[in-house]
């Protein structure tokens, strides 16, 4: 599923072919397309495709080309079209453009800030355009309250993407990323976490590189979809997943498909087996302190799964490069699912590993190592401490101070038994990250530092 989160369909160089470049993007894995509104008789044309196309919703806005236009009544009479209609998913585009200067920078501001209002008034997102006014526009959306706002077609520098990536604001890219000269932009785009990523064509404008010249379409998000897996190194269907669930969330688009808890869950080219929300650690970095999803996965279980559910749910694992049991709690949990599922996967030629916090003997109050050898090819232990009592206070393990060197004693287990073993640590400004690789060290297992904030 690909989302097209800003483009222009009731300009009129669809008028000609409207009908089919709306079935051509369906064809092409679009599901749903946000048609930006821009004047107030664009507005008025968006309101009316989306609600002549069940997959199109529209947002109302005025462009800050037509500032000048936006009075009381205006505002006033969008206001009513916006009560009239269940299919408007945000306020926009709107903002600042100081390149060409088509209504006063005053008249510019005045509007900005009266549609910011509007936003704030009925709840709304805000889509925001911004050319060459990359300092006013930060000084007036630093007093919006909401973070549903994103930056469409991103062109601003590193400073500015990183202010407003801190304050929380979304970052979307149009196709002009495919550019073989677009240096700058993809060098912003690596900055920019997945999860606060948008696509965009921005159509009829900048098409892709192998169409430029020609009308932009929103079939051809698929070309901007790949260059960003590409930068991202992720896989085609990453992107598409984790940017569609980005633009469902923000405009609020009511599809269950992405709402439900998964058991397995494919990133790159591993699968990872989701068996358990419960963990033995309360750590203060978690990722499920703040989403229910990793990488566009929802993984909120309802239940804990059988291990037949699990088997069924990873087919064949000869398509993937390793079967991972990991997902939002603490897989030793389950230790008779884990050797139960990997017996099986390993008869049918899987290669298992297992993400834990390294509680396993703790949590059964026995050694557990043995019972996976010959079953399990490689374990990640999370130690995310150099001592125990940075361990308790930033992992906050329930069997108390003494966890973090039952965990190396664990690591230690491991190395007898599992062909591969590895500790991995969080860049966090508090952990001594030199101190964890030469723990590593002593204990002879490998060493990967993991990224805050950025899980999968």
């Amino acid at each position: 599923m690909l989302i097209d989160t800003h483009c222009h369909l009731d300009f009129e160089e669809f008028d000609l072919d409207r009908e089919e470049v709306i079935k051509r993007a369906r064809d092409s894995g679009v599901k749903y397309i946000i048609n930006i509104g821009s004047s107030k008789e664009g507005s008025t044309r968006s309101l009316k495709l989306a609600e002549d196309y069940e997959n199109i919703f529209a947002t109302v806005g005025v462009h800050p080309h037509y500032a000048s236009t936006v009075n009381e009544e205006l505002i006033d009479f969008l206001k009513q079209k916006i009560s009239e209609s269940k299919k408007v998913v945000a306020i926009g585009e709107v903002g600042l453009d100081y390149f060409k200067n088509e209504s006063p920078r005053e008249e510019q501001i005045r509007t900005f800030q009266r549609f910011i209002g509007l936003s704030e008034e009925l709840n709304l997102p805000l889509v925001i355009h911004s050319r060459e006014a990359q300092s006013d526009t930060l000084s007036i959306l630093k007093e919006v309250k909401s973070k549903k706002v994103v930056l469409h077609c991103f062109s601003q520098d590193e400073e500015y993407l990183k202010k407003y990536l801190d304050i929380g604001f979304f970052i979307s890219f149009t196709c002009n990323l495919t550019y073989k000269n677009a240096h700058t932009l993809r060098s912003l785009l690596k900055q920019v976490p997945p999860e606060r990523l948008m696509l965009e064509t921005d159509a009829p404008f900048l098409p892709p590189g192998n169409f430029r010249g020609k009308r932009n379409e929103p079939a051809y998000i698929k070309y901007l979809c790949q260059t960003v897996s590409d930068i991202y190194k992720l896989s085609f269907e990453d992107v598409a997943r984790i940017t569609s669930l980005n633009a469902i969330n923000f405009f609020d688009i009511k599809d269950e498909n992405v709402k439900r808890g998964v058991i397995a869950y494919k990133i790159r080219d591993s699968l990872y087996l989701n068996i358990t929300n419960i963990c033995t650690d309360n750590c203060t970095f978690c990722v499920r302190n703040f989403s229910d999803f990793v990488k566009g996965h929802n993984l909120k279980l309802d239940y804990e799964p059988s291990s037949e559910e699990i088997i069924k749910a990873v087919g064949n694992p000869q398509q993937y490069r390793e079967v991972v049991f990991c997902g939002y709690g603490e897989p030793f949990l389950r230790l008779d699912v884990i050797l139960e599922v990997s017996r099986v996967l390993k008869q049918k030629g899987a290669y298992i590993r297992i993400n834990t916090n390294g509680h396993g003997n703790l949590i059964h109050n026995r050694s557990v190592v043995r019972d996976l050898a010959g079953l399990v090819d490689e374990i990640c232990i999370s130690l995310n401490a150099e001592d125990p009592k940075k361990y308790f206070e930033i992992c906050k393990p329930k069997f108390g101070p003494e966890t973090f060197n039952r965990v190396k004693d664990f690591i230690l287990e491991c190395k007898a038994v599992i062909p591969r073993v590895s500790i991995t640590c969080i860049d966090m400004p508090q952990i001594d990250i030199k101190r964890c690789e030469e723990i590593a060290k002593e204990l002879g297992v490998g060493f990967r530092k993991r990224h805050l904030n950025i899980v999968g």
